[in-house]
């Protein structure tokens, strides 16, 4: 027998001193855990934890539930439709579900390749055939009157179609940015949110989006009875995400420690439209001169608290083909017939806090050079009423204008089909016209320079200024930089919770 082997012998048949009873003890309690928890292993095998659902509340005010440029339903197209491109900031088609285009020798068919990989929120693929019917409803919304110059849509191979034009036009570019929805739907299309069945405001992220799976998972839209309502829930923590926050409110938000501000300029304008069908403003002299009367500089800081950009016509101010001089320089008008003509107008407003206080800032401007607006308060119904049978003088409207050419066009033409009040003159559609029908880029540099000046020459409209709103986000989620002159809303699907971020990073 070896020594260690007595040793063990000799030990075991001696009486337990103290610590060799500690030393049992905590062996035996040691052995008795590793064979529970071997035990509990077996009848619960662990299993992985489901990641949280990621919800952004989003807050809107007053959105009509129907209307497709200012309510809920512009919204949501924002959120599930995309088109064959998007619109640069100034003013030119980027690739979006069109992977590239090419013009042929005539200028009369353009050819689009689609993206590869791209499918609807209900997993239908995007193809040329289903690409070509859903482009003959939307171009024909889109593109109003110029409609007449397109001659076919039609598909003209793997994932490749072409738009044949009857005649040339350098406008026609602007037909990509006609929206893609499923043939058959109303709402699916290839954004990276699906709307839930009949709503407008309950959204779920596209699993299956061909630029990756949105990081917030439901978006739960609530429309607010003013932007004050809207605001406060913001301001308590119920709202992630103030959709549109007027200037009213951007000073208090700024403040905030929990919400953070995002300015955009808007491609909407403020707008006075004049009536020339009255005697008293049927001179563009005198229309002219109400251009001149306007300090824009003291309009913007007085009435919209510094959030806006002065101009003086319907054209973007970064549009590509604007080579005349930059909208905000002070239009030129005869100031001493003004003063001499005593005119009186009435200004048709809506009621609300902006555009009360923008109507009381042209009363004041327009008093020095010797002019009486007087406000009359109406619904925004009455105002398309009113001016769709021409019983107005003028009516302060907030209009849609770039950063296409396009924009511009189809309201200020006069047969255009979003010319509510068919206000515009001949001096305008002659200029706009010839826009249509450039065929070169030089060509249609010189026609943009004329609309320009048409507008000038015989304005339908005081131009004031380009809006500005913000979007204001819970410092709970973690916004990524939009591209320059582009909204945040651009990047909604890279948006992440912030604790989540922050393990990213780390």
């Amino acid at each position: 027998m070896g020594r260690r082997a007595a040793d063990e012998q000799e030990v075991a048949g001696k009486p337990h001193t103290r610590g060799s009873r500690r030393r049992v003890f905590r062996d035996t309690v040691a052995l008795t855990a590793l064979v529970a928890a071997t035990v509990s292993c077996e009848k619960e095998p662990t299993r992985p934890e489901r990641p949280a659902q990621t919800t952004l509340r989003v807050g809107v005010a007053q959105l009509l539930a129907t209307s497709q440029v200012a309510g809920l339903v512009q919204l949501a197209q924002i959120l599930t439709i995309e088109g064959l491109a998007r619109v640069g900031e100034d003013g030119r088609m980027q690739p979006s579900l069109a992977d590239s285009w090419t013009f042929d020798e005539s200028s009369r068919m353009l050819r689009v390749k689609l993206r590869a990989g791209v499918t609807f929120t209900d997993g239908t693929p995007l193809d040329e055939r289903n690409a070509v019917q859903a482009l003959n409803n939307s171009v024909r919304e889109l593109l109003g009157p110029l409609f007449d110059d397109v001659d076919q849509i039609v598909a003209s191979g793997d994932h490749e179609i072409e738009f044949r034009f009857r005649r040339p036009s350098l406008l026609h570019l602007e037909t990509l940015e006609a929206s893609i929805v499923k043939p058959g739907s109303t709402n699916v299309g290839t954004g990276a949110y699906a709307a839930a069945e009949h709503s407008t405001t309950d959204f779920h992220g596209y699993s299956g989006y061909y630029l990756g799976k949105p990081s917030i998972d439901h978006i739960v839209v609530s429309n607010f009875p003013s932007v004050r309502a809207a605001w406060a829930e913001a301001l308590r923590g119920n709202i992630d995400l103030l959709y549109e926050v007027s200037t009213d409110a951007l000073d208090s938000l700024e403040h905030s420690t929990t919400i953070s501000t995002h300015v955009i300029t808007r491609r909407y304008q403020h707008v006075v439209v004049l009536n020339p069908g009255i005697p008293s403003l049927r001179s563009p002299e005198i229309r002219q001169a109400l251009n001149a009367a306007i300090d824009r500089d003291a309009f913007v800081r007085n009435a919209l608290n510094g959030y806006g950009v002065p101009s003086t016509g319907p054209i973007w101010p970064h549009y590509w083909a604007l080579t005349s001089a930059p909208p905000g320089s002070k239009p030129v008008g005869d100031q001493a017939r003004l003063q001499k003509s005593k005119l009186s107008f009435t200004c048709l407003v809506v009621p609300g806090a902006v555009d009360e206080r923008i109507a009381l800032e042209l009363k004041r401007q327009f008093s020095v050079a010797g002019v009486e607006m007087i406000v009359e308060s109406v619904t925004r119904e009455e105002i398309h009423d009113r001016m769709a049978q021409g019983k107005y003088d003028a009516a302060l409207l907030e209009l849609i204008s770039g950063p296409t050419f396009l924009r511009p066009y189809l309201i200020w033409f006069s047969k255009g089909p979003i010319n509510l009040g068919k206000f515009g003159n001949k001096t305008v559609d002659v200029a706009l016209q010839r826009a249509r029908n450039a065929e070169t880029e030089n060509a249609f540099k010189t026609a943009v320079a004329g609309v320009q000046h048409a507008f000038e020459e015989d304005p339908p409209a005081i131009f004031l200024a380009w809006s500005q709103r913000a979007r204001a986000v819970s410092n709970h989620f973690v916004v990524p930089p939009a591209d320059s002159g582009r909204d945040i809303m651009s990047t909604l699907r890279m948006w992440k919770p912030a604790d989540a971020a922050q393990t990213t990073r780390h």
